[in-house]
Formats: C-alpha cells, sequence, structure tokens
C-alpha cells in the first residue's frame, strides 16, 4: 500500500497541472521564494552578518564574574611527646569568593579595526556568493522552462508526423493490394511509421525527465507554459558583455572581496606586535583566613593597563608571514576568476552566435521542407514521385522542423548563460515587481540587536599608528566596484544581424 500511495503521489507531482506557472517570470518568482539552494545561502549570508557583530565587540567593553563556594574538611594530626599522648584536631568550615571584572579596551594598534574591516570584506563575499547561486537558480529555472516546451512541441510534431504517416501507410496498403504498388513500398511506409512512433515515446520519456527538473528547480509542476519573453540586459557587441561582466561578475567580485578579507588578515597580524592599552575594573570579596566563617577580604581596583609583546618565539613573525601567503593566494584567485569569466563570456557569445545563425538558416529549410512535401505528395499520386521519394521529404521536413525547435532553445539557454556570465541574470532584473531579498536589511537588524555606543570613540583612536595594509600586487579592475542597485545601461541590440546575436 506503501508503495502504490508512493508513486501515485509522484505521479501527481510529475503531472501537468492548472496551478502551474503561467510565464517564464512566475516560474522565477515563485523559485526565488521557495528554491532551498537560494534559501540555505540566504542563511548563510545571515551566519556571515554575525561576524561584524563579533568583531564590532572589540571596540566594547568586556564584564566578567567568578564566584566560588566551597566547603572545607581537614584533620591535623600529632604525634606522642614525653607530656602527652598522640592527639587529632578536625577543621571545618564554608566559604565563598566573588570577582567581578571590567575591561575596556581603548587601543589595540588597529587590531580590531582590521579585524571589523576584514568581517566587512566578508559579508560582502557572502552576498557575491548568494549573487551566484541566485543566478544558477535562475538558469536552471530558465532551462527547465524551455526544456518543457521545447519537449511538449517535439512530441506535438512527431504526432501530427505520426498522423500523415498512418494516412499514407493506410493508402499505401490500400495500393498494394490492387497492385499498384510492390510490397517494399508497404513495407517502407510501416518502417516510417513505427520509426515514428518509436520517437514519440522517447520524446515522452525526455518530456518526463524535463517535467522532474521543472518542479525540482521552481517547486510546482509546469502547467500550459506561455512563450520565453524577451531577456532584458543583453549587450549590443561583445566589449559591452566583457565591461558588464568585469564589474558584475559575482565570482570575480567575491574573489576581490575574499582577497580584502585577507588583507586584513594581514594588518590583524601584524598588530598583535603592537602595544595595547586597555582601562580595567574589578572588585573582589574572599575569605581572610581559611576556615574564618564570615571574615572577608574587599578589594577595588581600578587600573590604565598596558601590554606590548616583547618575545613571542617567533610565532607573530610566523602569523604574519602566514597571512601575507594566504593574502597573495587570494591575489592570484582573483586573476583566476578573471580568466574563467573571460571564458565564459566567450563561450557564451560565441554559443549565441552560432545558434542564432543556425536558426535563420534553419527557419528557412522548415519553409523550403514544406513546399518540397506539398510537391512531392502531389506528384506521388499521379505517379511521377514514388513512395519512398514522398516519405523521404516528410522525413526530412519533420527533422527540419525538430531541429528548429532545439535551435530556439539553445538561443534561449545561450542568451540566459550570457547574462549569468555578466553577473546580471537576477531576479531584481527579471521580476522587478516581486518581493526582494535584502541582505543590508538583514545586517541592520543584527546591528540593532547588538548596538556598540562606544565604537565611534575608540575605532578613530584604534587607527592611529596602526599597520599599513598592503597593496596587492595583481590589478583588479573592478575592486571597487559594486553590483549596481538597478539594471546597467546595457541597450537591446542595435548592430547587424552579422555582428551581434539578435
Amino acid at each position: 500500500m506503501i508503495r502504490r500511495l508512493t508513486i501515485f503521489a509522484a505521479a501527481l507531482a510529475l503531472a501537468p497541472g492548472a496551478a502551474g506557472a503561467d510565464s517564464l517570470y512566475d516560474a522565477i518568482a515563485l523559485a526565488y521564494q521557495t528554491n532551498p539552494s537560494l534559501r540555505a545561502q540566504r542563511e548563510s549570508v545571515r551566519s556571515t552578518d554575525e561576524e561584524v557583530i563579533q568583531a564590532r565587540a572589540g571596540y566594547g567593553p568586556q564584564v566578567n564574574v567568578t564566584g566560588q563556594i566551597g566547603y572545607q574538611d581537614a584533620r591535623v594530626q600529632q604525634g606522642a611527646s614525653i607530656f602527652s599522648g598522640p592527639s587529632a584536631t578536625d577543621y571545618r568550615a564554608g566559604s565563598g569568593s566573588a570577582d567581578l571584572s571590567a575591561t575596556q579596551p581603548l587601543y589595540t594598534s588597529g587590531s580590531v579595526n582590521a579585524q571589523v574591516r576584514g568581517a566587512g570584506a566578508d559579508v560582502l563575499a557572502s552576498r557575491e556568493a548568494l549573487r551566484q547561486t541566485e543566478s544558477q537558480v535562475l538558469q536552471q529555472v530558465i532551462t527547465a522552462y524551455v526544456d518543457v516546451r521545447r519537449d511538449r512541441e517535439t512530441i506535438r510534431i512527431l504526432r501530427d508526423e505520426i498522423v500523415a504517416l498512418t494516412g499514407e501507410f493506410e493508402e499505401t496498403k490500400a495500393k498494394g493490394r490492387l497492385g499498384q504498388v510492390t510490397r517494399t513500398d508497404v513495407a517502407q511506409s510501416e518502417a516510417r511509421l513505427l520509426s515514428a512512433q518509436a520517437q514519440l515515446n522517447l520524446a515522452q520519456g525526455r518530456l518526463n525527465v524535463s517535467n522532474a527538473e521543472y518542479l525540482n528547480s521552481v517547486g510546482q509542476s509546469p502547467g500550459e507554459l506561455e512563450p520565453e519573453p524577451d531577456l532584458p540586459g543583453m549587450p549590443a557587441n561583445v566589449d559591452q558583455a566583457f565591461e558588464a561582466a568585469d564589474h558584475n561578475n559575482p565570482q570575480l567580485l567575491q574573489a576581490i572581496q575574499a582577497e580584502r578579507s585577507a588583507r586584513e588578515k594581514v594588518n590583524q597580524a601584524k598588530a598583535a606586535d603592537g602595544a595595547t592599552v586597555s582601562l580595567k575594573f574589578d572588585a573582589a570579596a574572599g575569605p581572610t583566613e581559611p576556615y574564618l566563617q564570615r571574615q572577608y577580604d574587599q578589594s577595588v581596583t581600578a587600573a590604565l593597563v598596558f601590554n606590548k609583546p616583547l618575545f613571542t618565539s617567533g610565532y607573530n613573525s610566523s602569523k604574519v608571514r602566514q597571512a601575507l601567503d594566504d593574502d597573495n593566494h587570494a591575489q592570484l584567485a582573483i586573476e583566476a576568476a578573471r580568466r574563467g569569466v573571460v571564458q565564459l563570456v566567450a563561450q557564451a557569445w560565441d554559443q549565441l552566435a552560432s545558434t542564432q545563425s543556425a536558426l535563420a538558416i534553419e527557419e528557412r529549410q522548415v519553409a523550403v521542407e514544406t513546399v518540397a512535401v506539398q510537391g512531392n505528395r502531389v506528384e506521388e499520386r499521379v505517379g511521377q514521385r514514388t513512395t519512398i521519394d514522398l516519405l523521404n521529404a516528410e522525413l526530412e521536413l519533420a527533422n527540419a522542423r525538430l531541429g528548429l525547435i532545439q535551435s530556439r532553445h539553445d538561443a534561449y539557454v545561450a542568451r540566459a548563460g550570457l547574462l549569468a556570465a555578466m553577473g546580471l541574470l537576477e531576479a531584481k532584473y527579471l521580476t522587478p515587481n516581486a518581493q526582494l531579498y535584502d541582505p543590508a536589511a538583514s545586517l541592520m537588524r543584527v546591528e540593532h540587536r547588538a548596538p556598540q555606543p562606544l565604537t565611534a570613540v575608540i575605532a578613530p583612536i584604534d587607527s592611529v599608528a596602526a599597520p599599513s595594509t598592503p597593496k596587492p600586487r595583481l590589478s583588479a579592475p573592478g575592486a571597487g566596484s559594486q553590483p549596481p542597485a538597478d539594471m546597467p545601461i546595457i541597450t537591446q541590440p542595435t548592430a547587424t544581424a552579422a555582428e551581434t546575436p539578435q
């Protein structure tokens, strides 16, 4: 029974329903709100936001209280002497102590400053990782959407072909009984019909797979899907695509922010050799002597504490070298990310250009093949064409129509891939009216929960004589750029068809 219910539930989930998304934008909006991968990445961003609060806590006071309650039981034994025999005395008493300490850092040689800046860079890097995940999810949604539409159109074409081949097969059998065609003609007609039926079965299987991919990406089964709309933000030429990717690609920007974080860790490691100044307050109460009840010493101390490491057996120097090596690694990661982005943009552009060229040819081919089939059908009835001539013409027309559908699918997927490489495949561009997630608002809510009133006073002091920030060895165009809040000024293609994929 459980197995049957499981199969029935799966069938309901995969079956197209009226509640499915009607347009691509509807599917994107639903996936944006419900996709588990995207929601998990948002949780990761919120987790990283806490690093900022933890770093800023270094500016504020630290208060600790320590209490202890104990009971002591001791026996003192004395040996025998000339005047007395051996004896033993028991001492029993309870005691307690308490200590309250508060420390306010005043100066850390820039260590806390570097930690705060590094945490800020980590937050920006996590936001770029969120943008990357969002782009991947939307690309999956778009691919699944056009996959379902392609497979449904393929099934429709194959069914039309089967209807035509069935009629021709019945006509050929009738001619065979009258002796007008040979058994070979009848067999060839039946073979083409069986081949089309087999293709239909395979196409139905591919549609089931595409439905499952759509369900996984969007969160519900596909309903009646509208034609794909034009995707906004397509570049007019490849130079615009490269420029947009250099300033918007989330992988590249994440690598840049990761290098900034690594750079601040160098400053933090260097600050470990600097002096620290803090204000300390301590209040304590403890027993005056063991076993004396209700007799306590009380003390209150306030002190300005100065600390400067003189020798660490090479530990601090090793930490600095390690941080420098990590920063060099992060700088090289920027260059690797930039090369990867260039490759992605070039590949997406070339794929789009090639599919657009093939699309124009295949549209013309379908028109020509349609005329050829109509002519072959008329000529076959008057005896100027053979049955196999007509079957071949119909097969070529069906293949051309299927090829045209595939090319349209590939061209649309290539457009989405190009926008993803440029860093412009985001919900705020595709569904601007939907409720969008704001990571900055999430950070502000966290900051309001843990205010640091002394930050404005201590932070400028801590930056005095702080270690200088090392300059990156590698150039990083776009390192100072952040993803724009609005759609970049990229117009729809206006160049000629030979220059720009339309």
